[in-house]
């Protein structure tokens, strides 16, 4: 018996620390998605929140009338953790704030937004050309996006 209680401690510490993924956000107080284009006439600039078990979606015009449109969904606590779990706050903080030259040539730019474990990240880059670190979170983005094309 004297034996085991190490090995059982050891054990109880090694499957503690090894459940926690390194980088995994805790405590998720936003999500946002964007897309932008500087050259477009419509709605260029088209905008995703998502908070406390809601997503905000706005879509408006450049000039003196932006002629904005808000719609708004719920999104289960599922939906929100499959995204969140698709993001990594060391992988996210160690890139750039800006990626590439968004909307250069009116090649349009995104950005993803996350509030997160008291801390700010936002990274925007060239449109379609997500970092591989935030790949597989804008394909969900994006299809949540899509989700509000008949936002009016």
């Amino acid at each position: 018996m004297k034996r085991a209680l190490p090995i059982i401690c050891l054990l109880y510490l090694i499957t503690t620390f090894s459940a926690c993924k390194k980088g995994q956000i805790k405590n998720l107080n936003s999500i946002g998605y964007g897309t932008s284009f500087g050259e477009c006439i419509g709605y260029c600039s088209n905008n995703l929140t998502i908070s406390d078990l809601k997503v905000v979606f706005s879509k408006s015009k450049h000039g003196q009338a932006p002629d904005t449109k808000t719609c708004t969904k719920s999104i289960s606590e599922d939906e929100v953790n499959a995204i969140k779990d698709l993001l990594n706050a060391d992988k996210i903080s160690a890139l750039p704030e800006v990626i590439g030259c968004p909307d250069c040539a009116d090649g349009g730019a995104e950005y993803v937004a996350i509030n997160a474990d008291g801390k700010q990240y936002k990274i925007i880059f060239e449109y379609g050309k997500a970092p591989k670190e935030l790949e597989a979170a804008v394909a969900k983005l994006k299809t949540l996006k899509e989700s509000f094309k008949d936002c009016n």
